[in-house]
């Protein structure tokens, strides 16, 4: 602070000749840093004319072999052992790598790349934070916001600016030291470290090629329950000689109506050729975890939950079936649908965590989702549901009981005076929730699909409600010839109706 400023004004002109500087490195200290750095660009030279003289004896050398001016002799082939010759040859490439760094990353060559990249190198003062530091050497000193911590190592960068690095965290840790221990540092010099050889670049671009969309497509990944399972050991009629079924063969045969993602029920009165009146018709190009082949156990995704059909036709079912036992399943290959057999969810549904979201979850299955829960044809059911889970209804914290824990036959005065508070809770309460029943439906028709897939990566923790898929295990439990063979009697019946 300047006592002769009458105002405090950090963007104003500076007076009296004071500069910005808090503190002024001690000019031994610089010198002590001008002459190592001086003395390891010698040595940087001495070995890059070494270099040049060692490539000069082998250009030589290869001329005088071209012009056949050694006698070859060939001995006897000896056996090579491939796997020892590799690690041999990626030895020898990381040291080539080294060598090509080391000599590349000199003082005044590596100023001159970055030069050429448009990237410099701040000098830095005492007033410089130590946690500020390490940005001023990558793009000078500016991360983007948006890219998360976990994420800022991860940049590929120049053998060049990674020398330069290493140079540069020796200095600071000198720096630390020497403002610890404030001693006669022109009696002492100042060693460098000596530059340890980066990371093959190689390396770090094949471990940035594992993208998160291949890794959600990896064919041995399955959720742990499906592992769990024993395989269906019944007679299941091979895939290649199955008879597949037309889309509109099983609408207008098995009829039915969305219940839920996926899952189809028949809610008519008449007769029915399937017992529970359910079926699964699922297309795999959105379920990526279904069954593989027939009788194979597997796995959809949902976002929300229907209630169970035997909740609101229990008239329509029988007493010893559900609609989540023994359920037949339709999978969509190439344009039609074929019979994987009897499914039946065994465990409840689990919850898929953020890692498994964002590893195991391709994206065009979360883009799928996106759009089919903002879509303007949606269900009633899943419009109630998204209003409940992005906006939460409001608590009742109001009074509960009307009176006093006291058995009495006649009404007291507290006893009246705690009905009235309660009444007034009670309706305080009713017009909270119709106002949020007015806001909640107006937002809800306001969601986007950019929304929802903001809310697929959201954190567990944030403060609007994150959105996470959930499991719906299915087990094959049965493959019914009978029921097979009736719909393949019953397509044939109109086979000219349903041959594409």
């Amino acid at each position: 602070m300047n006592p002769a400023a009458n105002n405090f004004a950090p963007t104003g002109p500076q007076q009296n000749g004071t500069t910005s500087q808090v503190s002024t490195p001690s000019s031994l200290y610089l010198e002590a840093r001008v002459l190592n750095l001086e003395e390891g660009h010698a040595n940087l030279l001495d070995d890059v004319n070494g270099l040049r003289e060692l490539y000069r004896v082998l250009s030589f050398s290869v001329e005088k072999l071209k012009k056949e001016g050694w006698p070859v002799h060939v001995d006897p082939f000896q056996e090579v052992d491939a796997k020892i010759s590799r690690q041999n040859a990626v030895q020898f490439r990381s040291e080539l790598e080294s060598l090509k760094n080391e000599v590349q990353g000199s003082v005044h060559g590596g100023a001159d790349v970055e030069k050429a990249n448009g990237m410099t190198t701040s000098k830095r003062t005492g007033s410089t934070p130590p946690h500020l530091r390490a940005a001023s050497v990558t793009s000078g000193g500016k991360i983007k916001s948006s890219l998360p911590p976990h994420l800022r190592g991860k940049k590929v960068e120049s053998s060049n600016n990674h020398s330069i690095k290493e140079q540069l965290a020796g200095i600071q840790s000198k720096d630390r030291f020497t403002s610890n221990t404030q001693t006669n540092s022109s009696a002492k010099r100042i060693h460098m470290p000596a530059p340890s050889p980066p990371a093959s670049p190689e390396t770090i671009v094949q471990d940035q090629a594992l993208s998160l969309e291949r890794l959600s497509l990896e064919q041995a990944w399955k959720p742990y329950h499906l592992t769990t399972l024993a395989a269906f050991s019944g007679q299941i009629l091979p895939g290649d000689t199955a008879i597949t079924f037309h889309p509109d063969f099983l609408a207008n045969t098995l009829g039915g109506a969305s219940w839920s993602p996926g899952l189809r029920f028949i809610k008519g009165k008449g007769p029915c050729i399937l017992k529970n009146r359910t079926y699964y018709q699922l297309d795999p190009r959105n379920e990526p975890y279904l069954p593989e082949a027939p009788g194979s156990h597997g796995a959809k995704l949902t976002a929300f939950f229907n209630k169970a059909p035997e909740e609101e036709f229990a008239d329509l079912l029988d007493d010893d079936s559900n609609s989540y036992e023994g359920v037949p399943m339709f999978v969509l290959v190439g344009k039609r649908y074929m019979y994987y057999g009897n499914y039946s969810q065994t465990r409840w549904s689990d919850k898929l965590d953020y890692d498994t979201m964002t590893a195991r979850v391709p994206q065009h299955v979360k883009n799928y989702w996106a759009e089919e829960l903002t879509s303007a044809t949606r269900e009633e059911w899943v419009t109630e549901e998204l209003k409940n889970h992005f906006f939460r209804k409001p608590e009742y914290d109001g009074r509960l009981f009307a009176a006093p824990d006291q058995e009495t036959t006649v009404d007291t005065e507290k006893e009246i005076e705690c009905t009235e508070k309660m009444t007034r809770d009670v309706r305080k309460y009713a017009e909270k929730l119709r106002e949020w029943e007015r806001e909640a439906n107006m937002k809800t028709a306001m969601i986007k699909k950019q929304s929802i897939l903001e809310a697929f990566d959201a954190s567990d923790m944030d403060e609007a409600p994150a959105l996470r898929l959930w499991w719906e295990y299915l087990e094959c439990v049965d493959w019914r010839k009978d029921f097979y063979d009736l719909l393949v009697t019953l397509q044939k019946c109109s086979s000219g109706s349903y041959l594409q």
